[in-house]
């Protein structure tokens, strides 16, 4: 009798134990997360503005709707991890910034891709993610093999512009002149588009450049464009003293040698008002144009080589390149970037690059050209705290 009650007792406290067990296997089967789910991705704004979205673009704060959300760990949009701030996700949503992606490291399959992560696994949701447009190659539009990518296009050429981020264009220039879109061609990567056939409008400044405009953003792409009218241009004489002419170059250097004499001028550095202008003229009457012509002092700088500033247009393209060799100040090396000689104002517009100086505070990207002669040159740079002029005087080597 003790031997049966006995096993009653052991049957029962293993009943217990087994359903105890068995409990507490079922609460954590029940704390396994769930797989998301991603339903929609609307706009974060308040009603009405919080509409369904077709299009991202990096910057962007939406909604991402779904299930199953409360756990993320991971947020990607074109294969980038966005930050994630806990206190804006629930169950059912997460609010998030649409990262910067860098479209042309990405794969093409990813770039339109929305993934979240929790321990379950993952889920991805596909949607147009955009940004700036960007351009990597130029083809010429003909059937193959011609269709090759080329480094120069002409007027009334049919092209096919090959990058990111290119469909449905607001604007694509030439040289400042714009492309009739109307016959424009997109793909996934691509646009077929004509050049235009006349430039007789074109922008100087934009010379050998494409711009290409969407509703992200406006970029710009270099490449050379032969046109005749720009050409014309570049055969002014004002250039055949500043280069020495298309396909030709010229190197200037400042005033003073390591005595600190100078050969053509009293001195390397002049100072003058901002009417001091071209062929040392007053610009406008009555105006500021007072001249300060010293010979050389130790204040303008140490008596040395500062380097060499070579002014070039290039052949076939006649595409304005400036190279600097700088010494003997902090910003020295050697740099090279672009030009822009503006015929009408005697002003030189300097692109990516500091022209030749002695390391003073000045306004370097655009220079007020005083006098050009072939053996000499003048230019002035605008001080950034004086209404003054510093003029820096230049000889050809």
């Amino acid at each position: 009798m003790k031997k049966i009650i006995y096993n009653r007792i052991c049957f029962l406290l293993f009943s217990c134990i087994a359903g105890v067990l068995g409990l507490s296997a079922c609460e954590e089967k029940n704390d396994v997360a769930a797989l998301p789910v991603i339903t929609e991705i609307r706009n974060y704004a308040a009603s009405p503005s919080d509409s369904l979205v077709e299009t991202l673009k990096a910057g962007q704060w939406v909604v991402v709707l779904g299930k199953n959300l409360g756990e993320i760990s991971q947020v990607n949009f074109g294969s980038r991890p966005a930050n994630i701030n806990p206190t804006l996700i629930t169950d059912q949503s997460i609010v998030v910034q649409v990262p910067s992606i860098p479209f042309d490291s990405v794969a093409r399959e990813k770039v339109n891709v929305v993934t979240v992560v929790n321990s379950a696994g993952s889920t991805s949701f596909t949607i147009n993610i955009t940004g700036p447009p960007m351009i990597s190659h130029v083809r010429n539009y003909a059937t193959a093999p011609k269709d090759t990518v080329t480094s120069i296009i002409v007027p009334g050429q049919s092209i096919n512009i090959v990058g990111y981020n290119l469909k449905n264009a607001l604007n694509i220039a030439f040289q400042g002149v714009k492309a009739d879109l109307a016959g424009a061609v997109y793909t996934d990567s691509s646009v077929i588009v004509k050049v235009p056939s006349n430039f007789s409008a074109a922008d100087p400044l934009l010379a050998n450049k494409i711009t290409y405009g969407t509703a992200v953003d406006t970029i710009s792409y270099s490449i050379r464009i032969f046109d005749p009218a720009v050409l014309e241009y570049y055969k002014d004489p004002i250039f055949t003293l500043l280069t020495g002419g298309i396909g030709k170059e010229k190197t200037w250097v400042l005033d003073i040698d390591a005595k600190g004499v100078s050969a053509k001028f009293k001195g390397p550095l002049y100072f003058s008002g901002v009417d001091y202008g071209w062929d040392n003229q007053c610009a406008k009457t009555g105006g500021d144009c007072w001249l300060y012509d010293p010979e050389y002092q130790s204040w303008m700088g140490a008596a040395q080589d500062y380097g060499t500033m070579t002014l070039g247009l290039r052949s076939g393209s006649a595409e304005p390149v400036v190279k600097v060799v700088q010494k003997g100040i902090t910003r020295s090396g050697t740099f090279q970037g672009g030009y822009f000689f503006d015929i009408k104002t005697k002003t030189l517009s300097f692109v990516d690059i500091v022209p030749l100086n002695t390391g003073r505070d000045q306004v370097w990207s655009k220079a007020y050209v005083i006098s050009l002669k072939e053996d000499r040159m003048q230019l002035a740079f605008r001080d950034p705290n004086k209404a003054e002029f510093a003029i820096h005087n230049y000889i050809r080597k």
